[in-house]
């Protein structure tokens, strides 16, 4: 056992070595093989078994295209129609809303109206009240004048100066009832217009009950079914119930349109009456005070 024996004759030994077996490392599948232990699917190898991404990538048929387009299509309609549904339930509510405060402005307003004409009955009262203070005054006048002093009448001028009364006391009962009249027409009007607003308005705006044909409802219909023809109902109702209530709320506009016009009229009549009912508390002011 020496050096000789370690290191010697390595030529010989080598010449002498027996050949390697065929595929010795490679038989056990190498990366890449394609061998029978491909088959086993290594990576990248085409066995039937399936490579990576061999069923996935395929193309689909025209039929399955189009059926997968026809699908996506329904999905679009149902969902742009539940955008409808929701957008008319939406409107209908809001037009509800502005209906009512409508209908709570209009009823504030006649509230308004029944006010003013208590106002002008006053007024009308004050001013016959007035008049009979000033025929006090007078009467005052002439009972505090000298108890003394003769007074004799003409009998030329006193049957003239009786009719002139009179005509005046006429004219004066004559004006102040054409007033009473005035304002007594005036709230009858105002209630007979709160009135035929509330008939009209239930007779306007009724649903027409114009269910659209199936004609015209196929036009918005890919494939009718329950779900499909519940939602049509309903946008179909949602829009006739909008359609009246446009209709209500415009009448609404012009009847509270009116009724603001109609007292705007009132109170200027009533401020002509109140420059009146003043201006004769003043001068019957003025007459108490020149009496002594």
């Amino acid at each position: 056992m020496g050096r000789n024996a370690l290191f010697g004759n390595a030529a010989e030994r080598v010449r002498q070595a027996p050949p390697a077996q065929a595929g010795g490392y490679e038989r056990s599948g190498s990366y890449g093989q394609s061998g029978a232990g491909g088959a086993s699917g290594a990576y990248g190898g085409g066995g039937e078994q399936g490579g990576y991404g061999s069923y996935n990538d395929r193309q689909l048929t025209a039929e399955e295209q189009e059926e997968e387009d026809v699908t996506a299509s329904k999905q679009e309609i149902k969902f742009m129609k539940q955008q409808d549904v929701s957008s008319t339930r939406n409107a209908l509510r809001l037009a509800q809303q502005a209906e009512e405060t409508g209908r709570d402005t209009l009823a504030r307003l006649g509230a308004q109206g029944e006010r003013i004409h208590n106002t002008e009955r006053n007024l009308d009262l004050a001013s016959s009240q007035n008049r009979i203070a000033e025929e006090k005054a007078r009467e005052l006048k002439t009972l505090n004048k000298s108890m003394f002093a003769m007074h004799v009448a003409n009998p030329f001028t006193s049957n003239s100066r009786r009719e002139e009364r009179d005509r005046k006391i006429m004219e004066t009962h004559q004006s102040e009832r054409e007033a009473r009249d005035a304002s007594r027409k005036a709230a009858w009007e105002t209630q007979a217009r709160g009135q035929a607003f509330s008939q009209g308005a239930a007779a306007t705006g009724k649903p027409g009950g114009g269910k659209g044909t199936l004609a015209d409802r196929a036009k918005y219909q890919f494939e009718a079914d329950s779900d499909d023809d519940d939602m049509e109902n309903e946008i179909d109702g949602n829009l006739d119930a909008l359609h009246g209530a446009a209709k209500r709320l415009n009448a609404l506009g012009r009847a509270m349109g009116d009724e603001v016009d109609t007292q705007n009229r009132h109170i200027e009549r009533i401020t002509g009456k109140t420059d009146k009912v003043d201006d004769q508390i003043a001068m019957n002011r003025a007459r108490l005070d020149r009496i002594h």
